[in-house]
């Protein structure tokens, strides 16, 4: 557990959520300390990291108001301790991170999958799984913004023994930050999101996998690319180590979410081998009304 301190600035004023911990603020952390800085909802917003450098810049953009690399000190004096770090760091770090943190403090995360971390949690009832559904392709406290969540749908995975009150606060917190909220299972939440994000990131990169092959062969390919092209492989630039997480902690629902998808990927190959054209413009057909049905995302 780190335990240098290098602790910066003062309390402000009276807020709704008292002193906020942020463990690690990059572009979550950072814009949820951002957005709470700018809505004047916490006391005081505390960046806790090993970096020192990296936190400072956390400071100088905004993003926290006191900063340290001591994790007993930094969330220690928490009313609510949000965890912004990878989901390997949160499911290795949460004992340690419940072991500090004062009596009825709040705890929770933004991981991308919840099962395990909820399940890694046990026994904590001021522990709430959260993860809003809000992000970029690039990473970093730069790329942090108040207005992120904005907007976005922020779910919460409470279990049956999580504490009433722990639930509502985490709630507010989300709401008051710009975003909606959704109370799903952790099972369900991480079965419906390795469709609707975990899904199209692995898509993302296997596509740019498969254009750079294709580059090898035609070195101007890139000068064909447009908007399609643009809008499939966004997210192949973001974080490696953030999907890798990803993938094994929701291992189950990634794989049945890529069978599902495989098979998709063999009802046209089929249709385009056999030159059925009535079977390739009905795979397109049901794939134009799946969404229209879907709604405005």
């Amino acid at each position: 557990m780190p335990n240098k301190s290098s602790v910066t600035g003062e309390p402000h004023f009276e807020s709704r959520f008292g002193t906020v911990a942020i463990l690690g603020v990059g572009l979550i952390g950072g814009s949820l300390g951002m957005a709470l800085k700018a809505r004047r909802l916490a006391h005081r917003v505390v960046g806790v990291g090993r970096d020192p450098a990296r936190l400072e810049k956390a400071v100088a953009l905004g993003a926290a108001d006191a900063v340290t690399t001591d994790w007993p000190e930094g969330l220690g004096q928490a009313d609510v301790v949000v965890l912004c770090t990878t989901v390997s760091h949160i499911l290795a770090s949460l004992p340690d991170v419940l072991a500090v943190v004062k009596p009825g403090a709040v705890v929770t995360d933004v991981g991308s999958t919840k099962s395990a971390i909820v399940r890694q949690a046990a026994g904590a009832p001021h522990f709430v799984g959260s993860h809003p559904m809000a992000g970029s392709e690039k990473g970093g406290v730069e790329a942090a913004t108040p207005t992120l969540f904005q907007e976005a749908t922020w779910a919460l995975t409470p279990t049956d023994t999580t504490d009433p009150e722990a639930l509502e606060r985490i709630r507010m917190l989300a709401q008051e930050v710009g975003a909606s909220t959704r109370v799903f299972t952790p099972e369900a939440h991480d079965a419906m999101v390795a469709v609707t994000s975990h899904l199209p990131h692995v898509m993302a990169s296997a596509f740019m996998r498969h254009a750079a092959r294709t580059r090898e062969t035609y070195p101007d390919t890139p000068s064909l690319s447009a908007g399609s092209f643009a809008d499939m492989t966004r997210i192949a630039a973001s974080s490696p180590d953030i999907w890798r997480d990803v993938c094994l902690s929701n291992r189950d629902a990634v794989l049945d979410a890529l069978s599902g998808f495989r098979a998709d990927l063999d009802v046209l190959e089929a249709a385009v081998d056999a030159g059925d054209a009535a079977a390739i413009e009905a795979f397109f057909a049901e794939g134009a009304q799946a969404k229209r049905d879907w709604g405005s995302v």
